[in-house]
């Protein structure tokens, strides 16, 4: 990938989040940045280095006069909010504001996906899949990544999954973790599939993208496909935690609608990146 970037803004939506956190800890070292600045909106920003801006986005006007203030020469779109009374407003609105913002100031929008605008009925997916998701988040990150196409002529969807760390951890593996340290069982499904990503990776390749010239869509994940419940019990066994409180279950038996398999080619990012996306098992050894 040739470089695009060397000596611009980044700006990082979401900067507070799990993953808005990373990139930024990790973009005011980069020399390929020669100003970072993280949007905050109810939490605090932690990263030394970083500019902290405060921005609603689902607010139009505000999010016109930051960027049109700011200027930045790439930004990182990873705001977002999963609960279902937010979707419309965070997800698709914040998305269309963000978008149209960043083409004005002629800025670079790498924007975050996820495998959840797929069916997780036809796997193994790679870029050419067409969104058909099944839930209200998958729609809402659907139709965001319609509009980033439409809007933004310099931007790159970034299509991920699972986003696991350790230290900080992730919501869902703090959750098993504290459940099992508890004593208390927990059910993990056997048939949901996914490609964990670890958070440090994907941050990594993310500014790799937002340096370089690629345009589309790219999967980003790791390369290992494992299932909840093998998640659940590699947590375990790295934390000397009771696996046998994990019980196996079927995502299909259980009533919910959740796309089951969302093994993404990642063969692109392979090819295209530098960066090394590691295993779920790898990052434990690591």
């Amino acid at each position: 990938m040739s470089a695009a970037v060397s000596a611009g803004g980044l700006l990082v939506t979401g900067a507070a989040g799990f993953l808005g956190s990373e990139v930024v800890r990790r973009a005011v070292h980069d020399p390929r940045f020669a100003a970072v600045w993280g949007t905050v909106y109810s939490q605090p920003l932690a990263a030394a280095g970083v500019q902290a801006v405060p921005l609603d986005v689902t607010q139009r006007r505000q999010v016109h006069q930051v960027l049109a203030d700011v200027r930045p020469q790439v930004v990182i779109h990873t705001a977002y909010n999963k609960r279902d009374e937010h979707l419309d407003a965070v997800v698709v609105a914040g998305t269309q504001h963000v978008a149209e913002a960043a083409a004005l100031v002629g800025a670079r929008l790498v924007h975050i996906s996820t495998d959840l605008v797929l069916d997780g009925e036809h796997a193994p997916y790679d870029e050419s899949a067409a969104p058909s998701p099944i839930q209200p988040y998958g729609r809402a990150k659907a139709a965001a990544e319609a509009i980033v196409r439409a809007t933004a002529p310099n931007h790159v969807i970034v299509r991920t999954s699972l986003i696991c760390g350790l230290e900080p951890m992730d919501a869902a593996t703090r959750w098993i973790v504290e459940t099992l340290r508890s004593g208390q069982p927990i059910t993990l499904f056997t048939d949901e599939l996914r490609n964990p990503v670890w958070v440090a990776d994907l941050a990594a390749a993310l500014l790799e993208l937002a340096a370089g010239d690629f345009v589309g869509l790219i999967n980003v994940a790791g390369p290992q496909v494992v299932s909840r419940y093998e998640m659940g019990l590699r947590l375990a066994r790295h934390f000397g935690l009771d696996p046998s409180l994990i019980r196996p279950g079927l995502s299909r038996e259980s009533g919910l609608i959740r796309p089951r398999d969302c093994r993404l080619d990642t063969g692109l990012a392979r090819r295209l990146l530098r960066t090394r996306l590691r295993g779920y098992d790898e990052g434990f050894a690591d």
